[in-house]
């Protein structure tokens, strides 16, 4: 860029030009007091014109909704994020996102959120048999509950006094199904032994069968073979009296290194499910018209490649699918054919589940580094097609693999392996649970902060503690939650607390709920949380600028500097038609701006003999870009 300075004046048009080039210019501030793209001017104060604002911090808005929300609180004040309800769920990491549901969370621990309206503390669990065997697998018949032990077999009715069904092989077990009064057990010396209710005492059923996995499926007995057999699944009528008399395989896949790894009752079909390598298959099995035997499987639905199946079940219509990182939820067609949900990702191998009233629970192993356990769905609420709303439940503070789930008086019993069996404390609740709210960003990506938090309850029993975790625009973000206050006056229902100063991109917040310290069946229900922001985005700066517009100026110098007025407008038209990032100048300081506007007040010339020459004041609009 050059710019000339012209120090003596010319009284005739055709003076060297004071301006050549673009940017800034030196003549700004010693000779002229602001410059546009790097042409100087002189203010026109006269106008009362020249002036500078910060643009507004939100537009205008209306809630045209049916029912007035949030969004008609006036949001030129603190602007609101609340939660009354949690039942939709866990594993929403963005709570208000445009897709976001309202009912969501990202997750929890010792947490109860299924009641409408209501946060609050799970049953704490007790250890109901402590064993080191690493085939705990569990069933149910009568008013007993069957459990396996390495070679052992065991009932109890009570969780006190357990008795040891004789009869069995010395060899380790590894299945056991029942049909509600039968219950059928397979050893690893290739045999399935029969027991019930009614006795102590197990009996040789079929011999010679290499099955691992056995299920009660739509009132039949299905098996699945391990080892050598593991591409193999049988459906078991009637004992036989010999090996030459057992049933043949109902199907054995073509690839022998394909594995069966349980089953599940459809609408009206019977499921099997495997994998091989990183692909998984499901089958479906119908049972013949005359009600003999079954249909030979053919495929029923497939998995995306990596995901493989661990376990499957079904329950009130619905085919639970277990897989290595998580599990699926599939509907049937007309065809039996299966409609599968979205993967739920849980981060670790899910095996087992068990149904009961509305909820399937299922096997979640090592939730974090303290606690092994369950985690429950409720099959009532679907997010969206086969993507029913789920979270975490009671846990173990233990670490191991989740064996197997079961339903015991309507409650559900979990082992872990090497560790023993575990169900809920029959009164007592968790001593602390906590739900993470997920991440909230105010609808707008802009620096906020969050000066209040509200916290309501049911009369307090226990107390509730709020902490924060949020990032910091410059700053960055360490993540970690900090605690804001607790609400701990006993039978109130309701605190206020004072949130952080600190500018915060977003935020999320953790509920923390503990129990009673004099009642242990006795905790807090938190029935809605409110956080209220300011929306602190970086605002720009709206210049207003009159400059005289006129052939002849004459700066404080003394000097005189002629103008071309048609040029000048035309110049500073072309900012406004092609907007562009330009430099204002503005005596001692410089702004990025566009031009937004340009207003023209013309009088006639002085210096010409025609009405339509003119002169006058050009109002420039800018805004400053940031």
């Amino acid at each position: 860029m050059t710019v000339t300075i012209t120090t003596n004046s010319f009284p005739f048009v055709g003076t060297p030009a004071f301006y050549s080039g673009t940017g800034s210019t030196q003549l700004v501030p010693k000779v002229f007091p602001i410059a546009i793209n790097g042409r100087p001017y002189m203010l026109d104060m006269k106008s009362n014109d020249f002036a500078r604002q910060f643009d507004s911090r939100v537009r205008d808005s209306v809630d045209q909704s049916s029912e007035p929300g949030e969004a008609a609180i006036n949001t030129q004040g603190l602007w609101r994020r609340s939660q009354s309800s949690w039942h939709y769920g866990a594993g929403q990491k963005y709570s208000d996102s445009a897709d976001a549901e309202p009912y969501r969370f990202n997750r929890s621990k010792g947490i109860n959120p299924w009641e409408r309206g209501e946060l609050k503390l799970l049953k704490d669990t007790q250890l109901a048999y402590s064993s080191s065997a690493t085939n705990l697998f569990m069933a149910t018949a009568g008013n007993r509950i069957y459990g396996t032990e390495g070679q052992t077999l065991r009932y109890t009715t009570d969780w006190s006094t357990f008795t040891t069904v004789t009869g069995t092989p010395a060899y380790d077990i590894l299945g056991i199904a029942s049909d509600g009064y039968n219950v059928y057990v397979s050893f690893a010396d290739d045999t399935i032994y029969i027991t019930n209710s009614g006795s102590s005492a197990a009996t040789s059923w079929i011999t010679n069968i290499d099955c691992s996995t056995l299920a009660y499926v739509k009132g039949r007995l299905m098996a699945a073979g391990s080892n050598t057999s593991k591409n193999k699944v049988w459906n078991i009528t009637t004992a036989t009296s010999s090996t030459a008399n057992n049933p043949s395989a109902l199907h054995t896949h073509a690839n022998s290194e394909f594995y069966f790894v349980g089953f599940a009752a459809g609408q009206n079909y019977i499921y099997s499910a495997g994998h091989a390598g990183n692909k998984s298959i499901i089958y479906k099995t119908q049972i013949k018209a005359d009600g003999t035997a079954l249909d030979v499987p053919s495929p029923a639905g497939e998995l995306p490649f990596g995901e493989i199946i661990t376990g499957i079940d079904g329950y009130l219509g619905y085919v639970l699918i277990g897989l290595s990182n998580g599990f699926r939820v599939a509907s049937s067609d007309g065809d039996g054919n299966l409609v599968v949900g979205p993967l739920i990702e849980t981060g670790t191998q899910v095996s087992h589940f068990s149904g009961i009233g509305k909820y399937v629970y299922f096997g979640w192993t090592n939730y974090d580094i303290e606690s092994t356990g369950l985690g429950r769905i409720d099959l009532s609420v679907q997010v969206s097609a086969n993507q029913p709303a789920y979270a975490s439940d009671i846990m173990a503070t233990a670490q191991g693999t989740v064996l197997d789930v079961h339903e015991w008086d309507n409650e559900p019993v979990f082992t872990i392996s090497g560790v023993g069996a575990y169900r809920a404390h029959p009164t007592n609740l968790v001593s602390t649970g906590y739900l993470d709210t997920g991440v909230y960003r105010w609808g707008i990506p802009d620096t906020k902060f969050i000066p209040k938090w509200e916290l309501r309850t049911e009369p307090l029993a226990g107390s509730v503690t709020l902490s924060v975790a949020g990032n910091v625009g410059a700053d960055g973000s360490d993540g970690d939650f900090e605690p804001l206050g607790t609400m701990d006056s006993q039978g109130y229902l309701e605190a206020s607390l004072d949130g952080f100063e600190d500018r915060l991109v977003e935020a999320e917040a953790r509920l923390t709920l503990a129990r009673s310290s004099t009642d242990s069946t006795s905790g807090p229900i938190v029935t809605r949380w409110v956080a209220k922001a300011y929306a602190a985005p970086v605002r720009s700066t709206i210049f207003s600028v009159p400059v005289l517009l006129h052939k002849v100026i004459t700066p404080d110098n003394g000097v005189d500097y002629y103008f071309n007025v048609q040029d000048e407008l035309e110049a500073l038209s072309d900012l406004v038609e092609f907007p562009r990032i330009i430099s204002y100048q503005e005596g001692n300081s410089s702004y990025s701006v566009v031009v937004e506007d340009v207003r023209w007040n013309p009088i006639k010339s002085n210096w010409s003999e025609y009405p339509w020459d003119w002169e006058g004041t050009c109002t420039v609009i800018m805004r400053s870009v940031r």
